[in-house]
This record gives structure tokens, C-alpha cells and sequence, in this order.
């Protein structure tokens, strides 16, 4: 599972950086349409000043490859990390810090042609032409077409809450009652529903003015937005199509093995989704690229990366790599969203360090005053000896077979609701290295304890049926 779980992790990043490379640090940089976040134009393709331009975009990308090659191997080797929940909060703080460093180039390019542009004498400016009629009519999102995969997924989930309801009741199989199928499935169809929101907010958003002709406005920004409607209309039915793939696997035998290896399938067509996106826009800005210089507004971005511009009521705006939207941070609602994301971020990492302090706190079992006392950072569970009704102790934890409904699974910890065998009201307090255990029964719930070696289990168990 922790080898599946890292080549997730490394089908993420991998094609995460080649992204970040090829679509910020192009090899032909006359045919784009900006270079490091500014707007490209003719006097870059002049004399001297196409020498100086060229030698910064070749720098900075020589720069790049070698980071993205060195993070690449980095990512590569944190698959030899033994421990998957290290592994794990490896990984998250690496994306986190590679995505920053990434583009470190990109800001330093977005510098240096700033600076350029100065030398140069350019004035910044902002053109918007007056007659074009049909500027704001341009829409070409197929909701019908969007919607169906989205439909087909609730029902999934629709399933999936019935089933673990035991409304619906299929025989022979394991999984019911965990709410392990409700969880998948309500995952991948809250993302439907976030993908239909996001595919709206993108054919929604004002076109972008790239003449002076209106029909010519017209045709690249319906387009523009006809890529943009089937990249949400291929990723929902990616998204529908793994969520049926996923309950069929876990209703088979609820191996985790398929569930990881159709979440592999899931990362890999995603990123072959959107290198085809990125490919059809390229094409796009290439057959427009005779048009694109009547705006500018390059001060309007900070570092080429952040939108940031009060005198712009609009709150979405297109990325300048052609790559999707960003907001605009001068909006009071972009204002929020940064603080959203922000705050985001750190909960991530608050929550992969927690993780770790869990993994790496030893549990504490004791009886002591007629109550068994099961401790990590905190009381987890007071059993008193007055509500246990039976107790034995076990030498068979790795022949269990447990299903998480709610808690903590980790090489060196189980702790949480569990459903064992078949029973579901089960309370796990266990290190999973020490195959020895305690099986206490009570009028509701059963509790499976042990503590970090199997004397200490055993001596806990003696003074509990000491004093029984």
C-alpha cells in the first residue's frame, strides 16, 4: 500500500513540474503570446533588444530544467522512505516548497523583463476597443453534456448511502456498514459538483480583447472557452468513470490494492486530459498570435504569477500562460479566497505534522483504580471494570480482518472505530507491530487494546483479571 500510495504521489509531481516547465519556460519564445507573465511584443523581436531577450529566456530555462530534473530524483528517491506516514508528510511538504521553487525562475524572468522594458522607454497600457459588439456573448460551455457524468456520480453516492445503510443489501460482501464506499463516492461527486461550479465561473468570465475586430474577438474567446468546456466535461466523466471503477473493485473483495491502483489510472488520465488541453491552446494562441498586442496591463501583475488590480471590477480572470483563470487579489472577494487558500495551506501542513506526532507517540495502556486507561496525547478511552462483561487476550491481530470506518490507520497505530469480522461497533487502541492483544467486551462496544510490546500487554491483562 505505501508503494502504491507513492507512485500516486510521484504521477502527481512528476507531471506537475513537466508542466510548470514547458508551459513557463518555452523554447521559441517569439511564438508565445507572454514571456514570464509580460505581455510579448514587437520591440522584443528587434536588433540588440532580441539578443537580451533571448539570453533571459534561456537562462532562466536552463535554470529550470535542472531544477525540475533534481526534483524529479528527489521525488523518485522519497519512495525508499520506509515508513508510509513519513512518507506521506514527505511528500506533501515537498510539493508544497517544489512548487515555490519552481517558479523562482519564472519571477526572476518576469523581473529582468520589467527592467528591460524600462531600459527600453515601453509605458505600460491598458487598451480595451469600443465597438465590439459581441464581446460579451461568447459562450460555448455543453451543460447537458457536463451534467450527465455528474447525474451518473450522485447516483453512485445515492448507492453507496443505501448501501451502507443496508437498505440495499448485496451478499457475501465485506465492506457494508464501513462507509468506506459513502466516503469514496461523496469524494469524487462534491469534485463533479466543484467542476460544474468551475466550468460556469470559466465560460462566464469576460473575453479576453485580442483585436480590434469584433468577430475576430468573438471567435477566439468562443474557442478559447470550447477547450475550456471539454476539459470539464472530460475530467467529469474521468471522475464518474473511477468512482464506478472504485465501488466495483471495493464490492468485489474491498482490497486496497484496486482502490490504489484505480486511483493511478485516475492521476494518469487526468494529466493526459490536460496535456491534450494544453496542447489545444498552444495550437489556439499560435493561429491567434498575429493579434495579440493590443493589451498590456504587465504592472497589473506581480511577478507575472498575482492579479492584483483595484481599478478591475472583475473578479476572475485568465491566467497569463493561457493555463485556466486566477482572481483577481484587489477584489474583496479575491481578498477572501487568498485568505481561504492561504489558511488552506497551512491547515495542510498542520494536519501532515499532527499526523506524524501520531505516529510517532507512543500509546500508553494502564489499569489503575478499577479503569483501564488507554492514553495518546490525550484519554482516548476510560473503560471501567464495572461495565466489562468479558475479557480475553489474543495472539492473532494480523489474521483480523478490519475495515477503518473512522480513525487513525498507520504502520505504528490503529486507533479509532473499526468493524472487525463482521462486527461493527469496535474500538481500536492498538500498535499493529505487536500481534498481541486485549479483547474487552461491553454492553455496546468492544474494545481491542494493546501497549508497545507483548509483556507489557500481558501484564496489563493479568492485573485486569486479578482483580475481576
Amino acid at each position: 500500500m505505501k508503494l502504491g500510495l507513492g507512485m500516486i504521489n510521484i504521477l502527481c509531481i512528476v507531471p506537475l513540474l513537466l508542466i510548470i516547465h514547458f508551459a513557463n519556460f518555452p523554447r521559441n519564445w517569439k511564438k508565445r503570446k507572454t514571456i514570464f507573465g509580460i505581455k510579448n511584443r514587437d520591440e522584443f523581436k528587434t536588433g540588440e533588444t532580441e539578443k537580451k531577450v533571448d539570453e533571459i529566456v534561456r537562462e532562466n530555462r536552463r535554470i529550470s530544467m535542472w531544477i525540475t530534473i533534481i526534483a524529479i530524483l528527489l521525488a523518485v528517491g522519497f519512495l525508499l522512505i520506509p515508513n508510509m506516514t513519513a512518507m506521506l508528510i514527505v511528500y506533501t511538504v515537498y510539493i508544497m516548497l517544489t512548487i515555490v521553487i519552481c517558479m523562482l525562475p519564472y519571477v526572476k524572468g518576469n523581473t529582468e523583463l520589467k527592467s528591460l522594458k524600462k531600459e527600453l522607454g515601453i509605458e505600460a497600457v491598458s487598451v480595451r476597443a469600443a465597438d465590439l459588439k459581441s464581446i460579451n456573448a461568447s459562450h460555448a460551455l455543453n451543460l447537458p453534456m457536463l451534467l450527465l457524468p455528474n447525474i451518473i456520480a450522485g447516483i453512485c453516492f445515492l448507492f453507496g448511502l443505501l448501501y451502507d445503510f443496508k437498505i440495499i443489501s448485496i451478499p457475501s460482501l465485506k465492506a457494508q456498514g464501513s462507509f468506506i464506499i459513502t466516503m469514496i463516492s461523496a469524494t469524487f461527486f462534491f469534485m463533479g459538483i466543484l467542476f460544474v461550479f468551475l466550468a460556469k465561473l470559466m465560460d462566464s468570465i469576460r473575453n479576453e480583447v485580442i483585436s480590434q475586430e469584433s468577430d475576430v474577438n468573438a471567435n477566439y474567446n468562443r474557442a478559447k472557452k470550447k477547450l475550456w468546456s471539454d476539459l470539464w466535461i472530460r475530467i467529469s466523466w474521468l471522475n464518474t468513470g473511477t468512482i464506478i471503477l472504485i465501488i466495483a473493485s471495493y464490492l468485489i473483495n474491498g482490497a486496497d490494492s484496486l482502490m490504489i491502483t484505480t486511483c493511478l489510472i485516475w492521476t494518469i488520465g487526468f494529466f493526459v486530459v490536460l496535456a491534450l488541453y494544453a496542447k489545444n491552446t498552444i495550437s489556439l494562441n499560435n493561429y491567434y498570435k498575429y493579434e495579440n498586442s493590443i493589451d498590456d496591463g504587465d504592472d497589473n501583475w506581480i511577478y507575472g504569477i498575482f492579479y492584483y488590480n483595484p481599478r478591475d471590477s472583475r473578479l476572475n480572470i485568465e491566467r497569463r500562460d493561457g493555463m485556466g483563470v486566477t482572481i483577481n487579489m484587489a477584489h474583496p472577494i479575491g481578498k477572501l479566497i487568498s485568505i481561504i487558500v492561504v489558511l488552506v495551506i497551512l491547515g495542510s501542513l498542520a494536519s501532515v505534522m499532527w499526523a506524524g506526532l501520531l505516529e510517532n507517540t507512543e500509546i500508553d495502556v494502564k489499569y489503575e483504580n478499577g479503569k483501564v486507561i488507554c492514553h495518546q496525547l490525550r484519554d482516548e478511552y476510560i473503560i471501567s471494570k464495572d461495565d466489562i462483561q468479558e475479557v480475553t487476550c489474543e495472539d492473532n491481530l494480523n489474521e483480523l480482518k478490519v475495515i477503518r470506518i473512522a480513525g487513525v490507520s498507520m504502520d505504528k497505530l490503529l486507533k479509532g472505530r473499526f468493524t472487525v469480522n463482521s462486527e461493527e461497533k469496535a474500538r481500536f487502541f492498538l500498535d499493529p507491530r505487536v500481534n498481541t492483544y486485549i479483547h474487552i467486551k461491553t454492553g455496546e462496544i468492544n474494545y481491542y487494546i494493546n501497549e508497545n510490546s507483548e509483556e507489557e500487554t500481558l501484564e496489563i491483562y493479568e492485573a485486569l483479571i486479578k482483580d475481576l
